[in-house]
């Protein structure tokens, strides 16, 4: 299957050629559990592809998520990719840590230990290399343990220690900080039919105020020590935030491959032309100077996406002037960028905007400029409610 998966996705890589031949690549990013699954050599593979087909002489960023087990392999992949590219200014990986709490690694079925992620960052350590940018992925679950004395603490003390330890070494040059999402159903959410003297002997809760203690603890770990919040999960230091995440976040033009996924070109891109051009084939009625942008999703079907039906004209959506804006606000929000003229969203927000954005700032939730505003770090914690207050029902 991985062999099948890498062919089909080798040939998605020449199609999309077709179309996007005059693109020039700024970051190449592979996520989830792609190299853990096909390794150093078939990585290699697929980006020197790239490299053969699209101009990725500026490329600043090549991007890897990597589970941090098995570990020897991680270490051998870590190694081989530095070593391949050290032409790339920047050769990020990012490491899903999740948490350094025993029982909530075991049923997060991740099979290592809070001792065995000691040992792992220690040989770590050995591996950077000068244009090596190392992020570590931690997850707030909302676990707290009971002490003797029946306080409630996060993890145990000799793995806050070490937390704490690891952050002020500095080693790290970036990490990501995560909430836990609870859903109905879900494993993690606390069902009220349990026998409440179960939860209160073992001392664990799942609800969205311990999920967000516990994220509150984390960050203000992380923050002590100097690292920037420049996203609202990513935290960094100066000059090593992610440029795979600002391109996103600030929507620049990228290309997703595989199953499912989602491309964003904007109007201001030359190839956007082209692209209209084979709308209008399917839809003369289209007006291209109503779009400021599209949006791409591959099927989600295995079996198409091999027999080359990767892509069909219904999966390609023009973005009016409307989907642009509450996209763009949506997204900047999330981050450290100012939102420079707040006027040029007027159409997609409430009318009495104005006035909740000044309530906001006279209870210190963002800081303004002139016509535009930035989030406060507190505030940016729960930035779905000041979207959701902002923006129109649409």
């Amino acid at each position: 299957m991985i062999q099948n998966y890498l062919n089909d996705l080798h040939s998605e890589i020449d199609e999309r050629w077709k179309v996007f031949w005059r693109a020039e690549i700024r970051t190449i990013y592979f996520g989830w559990w792609t190299p853990n699954l096909v390794w150093a050599e078939e990585i290699k593979n697929l980006i020197n592809h790239c490299e053969e087909i699209f101009d990725c002489e500026n490329v600043g960023e090549l991007s890897f998520e990597c589970n941090p087990f098995p570990q020897d392999q991680v270490y051998e992949f870590v190694s081989e990719l530095q070593k391949s590219f050290k032409k790339y200014p920047r050769v990020r990986f990012s490491f899903w840590i999740q948490s350094l709490d025993n029982w909530v690694l075991e049923n997060a079925w991740r099979p290592y230990t809070f001792p065995g992620m000691v040992d792992f960052l220690r040989w770590l350590r050995d591996l950077k290399q000068e244009n090596s940018v190392f992020n570590f992925d931690f997850m707030a679950f909302g676990v707290f343990n009971q002490t003797k004395k029946w306080d409630l603490q996060l993890w145990t003390p000799s793995a806050l220690e070490f937390f704490q330890d690891f952050v002020n070494s500095w080693f790290a040059d970036s990490f990501s900080l995560y909430m836990l999402e609870l859903f109905e159903h879900q494993k993690w959410k606390k069902n009220p039919d349990w026998n409440s003297s179960v939860i209160q002997q073992s001392g664990l809760f799942w609800n969205e105020d311990e999920i967000y203690e516990e994220f509150d603890i984390l960050k203000s770990i992380i923050q002590d020590w100097w690292y920037k919040r420049y996203e609202i999960s990513n935290f960094a230091a100066v000059g090593k935030s992610s440029i795979h995440n600002r391109v996103y976040r600030e929507m620049e033009d990228y290309l997703w491959l595989w199953l499912s996924a989602s491309s964003f070109i904007n109007a201001k891109s030359s190839y956007f032309w082209d692209i209209i051009e084979c709308l209008k084939k399917v839809d003369s009625s289209l007006r291209s100077e109503w779009l400021n942008g599209i949006r791409r999703t591959n099927t989600p079907y295995f079996p198409k996406y091999i027999w080359n039906e990767k892509l069909s004209e219904s999966a390609i959506q023009p973005m009016s002037e409307s989907d642009y804006l509450i996209e763009s606000f949506f997204l900047s929000l999330r981050t450290d960028r100012w939102i420079d003229d707040i006027s040029k969203f007027e159409s997609v927000l409430v009318k009495d905007y104005a006035e909740k954005i000044k309530l906001y700032e006279e209870n210190g939730f963002l800081n303004l400029r002139k016509n535009g505003f930035l989030l406060t770090d507190e505030w940016m914690d729960c930035y779905n409610g000041i979207v959701t207050e902002l923006l129109k029902k649409i």
